[in-house]
């Protein structure tokens, strides 16, 4: 039988093998901007249930065929490896100055001058220019904005090159209010080639893309990689912070692959998370921008922007803004954005503004543009809401997993009168929000009533009607710590649950949100704050230690030693059961910060603070062995335990040793021979004038 023909020899494999690889990455490159071009028709988004395609004619909008999508090439193969090792070497970050890594920064933009395009469109390389962005100061920022001016419409739309964009105006916007410095003017001069775009502002250039993207925003706004640059770009013209790291940020998703790197200059990194000034020519610029973006579109296709995945966090920003920077007056303008959502002030029931807030409060993408509207709305719209929309499905709306959300922002905003109001709905169903774990509605109404004066009495006799009557269970319940019979058999099939990381993950976040819960009721004084303080002292010593050890629940034992309603009496009951086990805990990430408040917590009962000092002077080997242990023992000032006792007393009392400064204010300073001599001088002169007075008062008596 004859074999089949094949090329003999392992480089001839190894060859076949690496253009096949070139021809596939080709291939994937140039079908990157294959989805963004078919995104542009009408048709594609009609069979979406929550998305109405525009209603407007194709000849309104500009839509640029996929014909005129530029290709600007790909890096050879020395260039990808020259980048592909130098974002190596700023991923390990192993400079010695901040100059140095300014000058390798520099080489890298020597090395891609011509290719800051080619650059941008590559899946691999593009990370090391979102990278060196965020290193660049502003001179730097300026030349490579000037490469890219005039391509803008393409690279916000490109895969990758939008997040070099987003990078690129998120860095750039803190140098819109600031001068440069005489650093970046002196590299200005010495890399000054000429060209006339390098000696223009950073604000005409954000002017600039604002022209290249007009007539553009209509599918500009959905577009699946554009939608995040252009809301980059609205807060840089509003001068709002440019936050990409928050987890409450609209600017980028949370799947955002985060380049860790940080800004060369510190300011910079704290300019792009706070409000900042802008050039005047800002103000009208972005009104104009949110008109166009707008006006092309009717209320209907607005609407249904609510629930749509991407179009949603663009309309958040837009509604924000509007009510933010143009006053809060605007929602009675009926080409304004909340009149056009919102056109209905009364919020009566059967309104079209009720029926439309109503259906997007279990919607898990809608829900978030009702927060927005919630948190920026007039007052009087307000409360239209909140009477007409939440107070009346409020006991629903705490039991959903989405639309509680919503009820914590109107929570957070409500008066005193409409909060003792929503607290009497709220707490018939305070026991079922603990069995399922639904506590963040428990914990902000507590914040609130802290905040409001409003009597909690009510809330703590719910909780306590919801958990067992035996202290140590309750708590174990309330910090979703305890074991019964489901949990265990849960627990028998862990295989199943190691391979599983959602299951792991769910359960890390109900605990994280039940140590929360229970750290705002220590805040709170009286029946709330007695529940976690009488489950402490009843649990035993190993729970108490394991409970110090985790990292969700040590923020409880930590909270309870050091809150203003902790008491002496609970202090002197609670800290003794921590002898005996300081040294595993001073070695520990989590309990070393629960031995580092037991210095502060331990002060009013001293003996229980020299007990535990000694432990830890027993251990010294151990805990300077240790990064923690060593923090530990320079918290607790144990050199000066070992070496000067009577200080360290003095110290862990906290009595201000006042001996020191009293020598001071008594001991005189020395003086020169000089000032002794002008001393002696004015005392002659003294004695002359007293003299001479004198004598002319014997005269005038004789």
């Amino acid at each position: 039988m004859p074999r089949e023909k094949q090329k003999r020899g392992r480089r001839a494999q190894e060859r076949e093998k690496k253009e096949g690889e070139e021809e596939y990455k080709r291939k994937r490159e140039d079908d990157t901007e294959a989805p963004a071009v078919k995104r542009h028709r009408v048709s594609a988004e009609i069979g979406s249930e929550d998305f109405v395609p525009l209603n407007v004619d194709e000849d309104d909008v500009q839509r640029p065929d996929s014909n005129d999508t530029p290709f600007y090439g790909l890096l050879d193969p020395e260039e990808q490896d020259y980048f592909s090792k130098a974002s190596e070497i700023l991923e390990l970050n192993q400079f010695q100055s901040p100059e140095e890594r300014g000058l390798f920064v520099e080489s890298v933009y020597e090395e891609a001058k011509g290719k800051e395009l080619k650059i941008a469109c590559s899946q691999s390389c593009s990370r090391l220019l979102e990278k060196v962005i965020a290193l660049s100061d502003t001179n730097q920022i300026r030349r490579l904005f000037s490469k890219f001016l005039g391509n803008f419409l393409h690279l916000v739309q490109h895969r990758f090159a939008s997040h070099c964009c987003e990078t690129l105006f998120t860095m750039a916007a803190p140098a819109l209010s600031d001068k440069a410095t005489n650093r970046d003017k002196t590299k200005q001069r010495n890399n000054e080639e000429g060209d006339e775009e390098q000696t223009l502002p950073l604000a005409d250039m954000f002017l600039q893309v604002i022209t290249e993207l007009e007539g553009n925003w209509g599918y500009l706004l959905t577009e699946r990689f554009a939608s995040h640059t252009i809301r980059v770009l609205l807060l840089v013209l509003a001068g709002e912070p440019v936050d990409i790291s928050s987890n409450n940020s609209v600017v980028a998703s949370k799947k955002k692959e985060k380049i860790g790197v940080l800004p060369v200059d510190t300011k910079d990194q704290a300019a792009s998370i706070t409000s900042r000034t802008v050039p005047g020519a800002f103000v009208p610029t972005l009104k104009k921008v949110m008109k166009d973006m707008t006006s092309g579109l009717d209320d209907t296709y607005l609407r249904a922007l609510a629930t749509h995945h991407i179009g949603n966090p663009v309309l958040q920003l837009l509604v924000s803004l509007e009510l933010s920077h143009f006053g809060k007056s605007v929602s009675k303008d009926p080409k304004s954005i909340i009149h056009r959502l919102i056109p209905d002030d009364s919020m009566e029931e059967g309104a079209q503004s009720a029926i439309f807030l109503a259906g997007l409060l279990y919607d898990p993408v809608g829900s978030r543009l009702v927060e927005t509207i919630v948190q920026h709305a007039p007052g009087k719209l307000f409360k239209n809401i909140h009477k007409n929309v939440i107070q009346d499905r409020i006991s629903s709306l705490a039991r959903n997993e989405i639309a509680s959300y919503v009820l914590v922002r109107v929570l957070e905003r409500i008066g005193r009168d409409d909060l003792q109001t929503d607290l009497d709905l709220i707490v018939p169903d305070i026991p079922s929000l603990i069995e399922k774990s639904r506590l963040n509605v428990p914990k902000v109404l507590i914040e609130r009533c802290l905040v409001r004066n409003v009597d909690t009495t009510s809330l703590a006799k719910a909780l306590v009607a919801s958990l067992d009557r035996d202290p140590a269970t309750r708590l174990h319940q309330l910090l979703k710590t305890e074991k019964d019979k489901k949990e265990t058999e849960v627990e028998a099939d862990t295989d199943k649950m190691n391979g599983n990381p959602e299951i792991q993950k769910s359960l890390s976040a109900v605990q994280l949100h039940a140590s929360l819960l229970a750290q705002t009721m220590l805040q709170a004084p009286g029946p709330l704050s007695d529940l976690i303080y009488a489950g402490l002292l009843a649990i035993s010593s190993d729970d108490l230690i394991a409970m110090a050890l985790n990292s969700r629940t040590s923020h409880v034992v930590q909270k309870a030693l050091v809150a203003p309603t902790s008491t002496v009496q609970f202090r002197r009951q609670f800290i003794p059961r921590f002898s005996g086990y300081i040294k595993n805990l001073a070695l520990d990430n989590s309990g070393s910060h629960v031995v580092d408040v037991l210095w502060e917590a331990s002060k009013d009962v001293f003996f229980v603070k020299e007990r535990l000092a000694q432990e830890l002077s027993d251990n010294e080997q151990a805990l300077r062995d240790s990064f923690l242990g060593r923090a530990v023992w320079r918290n607790w000032s144990m050199d000066l335990y070992k070496r000067r006792r009577g200080e360290w007393k003095a110290k862990a009392k906290g009595i201000v040793d006042q001996t020191g400064a009293t020598k001071m204010i008594e001991k005189k300073p020395v003086k020169s021979k000089l000032d002794l001599a002008r001393e002696r001088f004015d005392n002659a002169e003294k004695s002359a004038k007293l003299g001479g007075s004198m004598a002319s008062i014997a005269t005038k008596f004789q």
